[in-house]
Formats: structure tokens, C-alpha cells, sequence
């Protein structure tokens, strides 16, 4: 054999190897592809099955139809707390939100009622704390011992979870103060 035979013959196994090395390549980054849109379909299906499994209940506005002033605190993300002067409306809508959402407190998995719950607050006394639990959002006008709900009780108005809601608060001088939901004019 010549020289130059074995010139070709060694560039052919070169381009050999080298095509050979290149399929395993393009198999394993097709792998690697595969298996990245595979994770990132898992995480996007399990986002949305959280979405539609935990209805979000969002307050868009707050009528304060007392003469009191009344703070409003969501104890679950403190962005949303606002100050309501008597007899007077405030929008929630921020920058980031178009409102505050109600917070789940629904135990063992959504178990800590101190940061669970939204409340009233009037003349720096909480008088009625607000949550989501089921398919229903649910109030209390005081704590038991431990610092959870002593009895709760369906909002009246709008109370099944999910969608956009106005926050009534009024006071009955017999009834204390009491709160519901109605369906928000921004939903509209």
C-alpha cells in the first residue's frame, strides 16, 4: 500500500470516529432535550393543577359603611394591609396585584392561623378575621386559646371560593361588627 492509500484510509477513519462521536452527541443532547421538556411539562402541569385545585378569592375593594376607621391586615402578605376611614371605599389594587388575595387556612397543610388569615382591625382590637378553607370563605370574631378560631362561620353574601370580591364591613349596634362579601364591580 502507498502512502497515500494510508493518508485515505486513516482520513476515513477519522471521519468515521468523528461521525461516530457526533451521532452519540446528537443523541445524547436529543436526551437531555427530551428529558428537560418532559420535567418542565411535569412542572407546568402540576402548577396548574394546584391553580385549579385551590380556587383564588381575591379582594378588590373594601366598603367601610361605619364611622370607625378600620385597618385592614392580611397577616399572610403584609403588602396589602390598608387603613378605611369611616364611612369611605379603598381599592387593594397595587402595582403587582389587582387585589389581596384571602388566605387558606385549612389544617395540617395550611395549619398556621397566624399568618392564614386576613383581619379587621378597629381601634387596634381585631374584631373579625377572614380565610378560605373547602369551597367556602369563612370568618370568626375571636381566637380560642391557642390563637385559632373559637367558631367560624360562612361570609354571608358571596361566599363560595374564587373570583374577584368587594369587602363590605358594617356594624349593628345589637350584632357588633360583621362583614360580607358581594361580587366586585371590577369582576363586571
Amino acid at each position: 500500500m502507498s502512502d497515500d492509500d494510508n493518508k485515505k484510509s486513516d482520513d476515513i477513519n477519522i471521519w468515521k470516529v468523528l461521525g461516530t462521536v457526533g451521532k452519540g452527541v446528537g443523541k445524547t443532547v436529543q436526551f437531555i432535550a427530551d428529558g428537560t421538556s418532559s420535567a418542565i411539562n411535569a412542572v407546568d402541569q402540576s402548577q396548574k393543577a394546584v391553580r385549579n385545585t385551590m380556587a383564588i378569592t381575591e379582594i378588590t375593594t373594601i366598603f367601610n359603611t361605619t364611622d370607625k376607621n378600620v385597618k385592614f391586615v392580611n397577616r399572610e402578605t403584609a403588602r396589602d394591609t390598608k387603613e378605611i376611614l369611616g364611612q369611605s371605599a379603598v381599592s387593594m389594587k397595587t402595582d403587582n396585584t389587582a387585589g389581596a388575595w384571602i388566605p387558606w387556612y385549612d389544617p395540617p397543610r395550611f395549619g398556621n392561623f397566624a399568618h392564614r388569615h386576613m383581619e379587621i382591625v378597629i381601634d387596634e382590637i381585631p374584631v373579625i378575621y377572614i380565610w378560605q378553607k373547602g369551597d367556602y370563605v369563612y370568618w370568626s370574631n375571636r381566637l380560642d386559646s391557642d390563637g385559632r378560631p373559637a367558631k367560624a362561620y360562612k361570609m354571608a353574601g358571596v361566599s363560595h371560593i374564587g373570583g374577584k370580591r368587594t369587602l363590605v364591613i358594617r356594624n349593628d349596634p345589637e350584632a357588633g361588627y360583621s362583614a360580607f362579601l358581594s361580587t366586585s364591580m371590577q369582576a363586571k
